[in-house]
């Protein structure tokens, strides 16, 4: 059974405390994290990307496609 998807609100709340927006690849689709808390939607995942203080941590395998983002103070 699929979790419910975390808001944006407490999407952001949990990446404060120190959570990690995480994009997972897995067959038929990709998929969004916040770790620990649970799944968001691409929409959240969008967003919280697009926040001022989130920044990518250039720990992808291809130069500039981050899979992990965390908010800095």
């Amino acid at each position: 059974m699929k979790q419910n998807l975390i808001r944006i609100k407490q999407a952001l709340e949990l990446m404060r405390a120190g959570s990690a927006l995480v994009h997972m690849h897995g067959t038929p689709q990709t998929e969004w994290f916040i770790v620990p808390g649970g799944p968001v939607s691409d929409i959240t995942a969008e967003k919280i990307r697009s926040h001022a203080l989130v920044k990518g941590q250039a720990d992808g395998l291809f130069p500039k496609l981050d899979q992990t983002w965390r908010m800095f103070k």
